[in-house]
């Protein structure tokens, strides 16, 4: 009899790939139906930028949560549970809710992305085996193209004829295959797994939504923000005593004390910290030019982020430990010079120094991406495999959140105001990505290291 396992091989690879384009619908997503949103609920501009913001709260909370959960239930039932709850929970926003019951389901969104992101590299690290690891990564960014082409053309199709409910169009175009191939072809494990801390995984949310809500809070009522940070600090604490010497403890502190993982964590942090401030900086340059339509811009980087897929295939292979060093350094040279070197408005003479900067900003960005995640993963060992992703997510979420308060509050605090401009948010947002670039590190030579470099997908049972 025929062996069938290639094909389900390959099966299971679509299917892991296809629920990653479900990580753009709660961003790109909720952009899309945020005018029928603030419509139904009447809210006030300002509550826009929080309802989208609560998506990263959400991430930060329920990463390591999240993580300690995919490796209780397995990459296949956990991812397989991120993809189902991320369908009700996406087409859940477009119900005429109350604010604060539509940033408890922005939270829960945010927490099932985390589950997906946590599950779903344990299984690409599986099916693609440690020689090919860094082309599934590369390909993970890949599928974030037709997923927003999806989004796309369901805003030109879908939302104008049915109105906010066409979101489900994308969602079961995504998760319909996902869910169905998973089920048919991804990798069971019958491997003893760990017990899931549940005091753990409430102290770790309390005290990181504690930590968080006294840093918006300290702009508007500084005494109930002190009050805030000291129950935070407390209840990490708290937490940490808690988590001191157990079996399977939701905080990773082995992991943490590796230099190997240690590095690209930071590495994250930081480079999460330039590419939002880069996003913030390069949005309001481009909104000065007419000619150039701003979801063009996104389309160029995902595009250029598709070179990553070859670039992390050369690194899974060859071990290249510069990848993400390279890659962020390219990204801070394209800022500088679209710093320095681009003048404002929309002048013709500047689209050189305009195209030049976007292409080495595109590429690195793709290239930081895939090299950090790999170094990242290479520094720990399979069965660690979703631990160490929840703290990624955890520093590249906080990253995110950090980016606009490194790019507007900060520079505010020694700089008059008349001087602010894109051209210093640029500056700075080239400065912490050449930071991040420093932080770049290869990892220490981990337990994988000797794994075979053959270009064939892994060999594990499926």
């Amino acid at each position: 009899m025929q062996d069938r396992k290639p094909e389900r091989r390959v099966l299971a690879v679509v299917a892991v790939l296809t629920g990653f384009g479900m990580a753009a619908l709660p961003t790109t997503g909720m952009a899309f139906l945020m005018p029928w949103v603030m419509q139904q609920g009447a809210y006030p501009a300002s509550t826009a930028a929080v309802i989208q913001t609560a998506h990263t709260y959400g991430l930060i909370l329920g990463a390591l949560p999240m993580a300690a959960l995919a490796a209780r239930l397995g990459p296949r039932r956990g991812f397989l549970a991120a993809v189902l709850a991320l369908t009700g929970l996406v087409p859940a926003a477009v119900l005429p809710l109350d604010l604060v019951p539509l940033l408890g389901l922005r939270l829960a969104q945010g927490i099932a992305s985390a589950l997906l992101v946590c599950a779903g590299w344990s299984l690409l690290r599986r099916l693609f085996g440690e020689g090919r690891l860094g082309l599934g990564l590369g390909l993970r960014e890949v599928t974030v193209l037709p997923a927003l082409l999806l989004l796309q053309m369901s805003a030109g199709f879908a939302l104008p004829r049915f109105g906010s409910p066409g979101i489900l169009v994308p969602t079961l175009l995504l998760a319909g295959p996902s869910l169905i191939l998973g089920l048919l072809a991804l990798p069971r494990e019958d491997a003893p797994r760990p017990r899931f801390d549940g005091l753990g995984a409430v102290l770790s949310m309390l005290c990181f939504g504690l930590l968080l809500t006294a840093v918006p809070l300290a702009l508007i009522r500084p005494l109930a923000a002190l009050l805030v940070l000291n129950l935070g600090l407390m209840l990490l604490g708290l937490w940490i005593w808690q988590q001191w010497r157990r079996p399977a403890p939701l905080l990773p502190l082995d992991l943490l004390a590796r230099p190997g993982l240690a590095w690209p964590l930071a590495a994250a942090l930081a480079g999460n910290v330039a590419l939002t401030a880069a996003d913030t900086a390069l949005l309001s340059h481009l909104s000065a030019r007419d000619r150039l339509l701003q979801d063009s811009v996104g389309v160029v980087f995902l595009g250029l982020a598709a070179l990553t897929a070859g670039a992390g295939y050369y690194a899974g292979r060859s071990g290249a430990p510069r990848l993400a060093r390279i890659g962020m350094g390219l990204a801070a040279a394209g800022l500088a010079a679209l710093a320095v070197g681009l003048p404002d408005g929309g002048a013709a003479d500047g689209w050189p120094i305009l195209a030049a900067g976007l292409l080495a900003f595109g590429i690195g960005r793709g290239l930081f991406t895939v090299g950090n995640v790999l170094a990242l993963l290479r520094a720990a060992p399979p069965e660690r495999n979703a631990a160490a992703t929840g703290l990624f997510v955890l520093a590249a979420g906080l990253g995110t959140l950090l980016g606009p308060l490194y790019l507007v509050p900060l520079p505010a605090l020694f700089i008059p105001a008349e001087m602010i401009g894109t051209g210093l948010w640029l500056g700075l947002a080239a400065g912490a990505a050449m930071v991040a670039a420093l932080l770049s590190r290869s990892g220490a030579a981990s337990s994988v290291d000797a794994a075979p470099r053959a270009g064939r997908l892994s060999r594990e049972p499926v």
